[in-house]
């Protein structure tokens, strides 16, 4: 005896039909014109877009996170240079930075995180790791940065202060990139 099969069944010596699908009409639960009718034809559709080629990348949240990025490094660069400025003219000090003031550290600031954005987006595009590379070329021009006004300024104290500068604007900018890095992609 067959699972489901009682004694009726069991008599004639074959299953009972499904009542699921109908085997009348060849077999299909369905008339013949339902598959012939209810789709349209292939070419109704229009060909299929073509791939886009290169990175997936909201651009607007790109553009507006390097421009947030350069605000922040432009605050940091002119806040520290103020604060580097004011300690030098409370010891009676000139601070020999190249007559550079903190608007200009502002400026600095703002012009190497726009750059960063366009170093980093030239990696997406052409690396198959671009945090890692963009990572070890901002940090390598960090140190750059830091290490350049410690080697040729004179007074060394002023070369200090004009690392420290570079640093508070580096820093933000490796940080707020690597950051934003994650998020831009669609």
């Amino acid at each position: 005896m067959y699972p489901g099969q009682d004694d009726q069944t069991r008599h004639m010596g074959q299953q009972p039909d499904s009542r699921a699908y109908s085997q009348y009409g060849g077999g299909q639960g369905y008339d013949d014109d339902y598959a012939a009718t209810s789709y349209p034809p292939e070419n109704a559709y229009g060909s299929a877009p073509a791939p886009r080629s290169g990175p997936r990348v909201d651009v607007g949240k790109f553009v507006g996170s390097v421009l947030a990025t350069a605000l922040v490094a432009a605050i940091a660069g002119w806040l520290i240079a103020w604060v580097v400025e004011a300690v030098f003219q409370r010891f009676g000090h000139v601070w020999a930075n190249g007559g550079n003031t903190p608007t200009m550290y502002a400026i600095y600031g703002a012009v190497a995180a726009i750059l960063a954005g366009v170093l980093w987006y030239l990696l997406l595009i052409g690396t198959a790791n671009p945090r890692q590379f963009f990572s070890w070329a901002v940090g390598l021009l960090i140190v750059a940065a830091v290490a350049l006004p410690l080697l040729v300024t004179v007074p060394f104290i002023d070369g200090v202060a004009a690392a420290i500068v570079n640093l508070f604007i580096g820093l933000p900018i490796l940080a707020l990139t690597s950051a934003f890095s994650n998020t831009i992609r669609r």
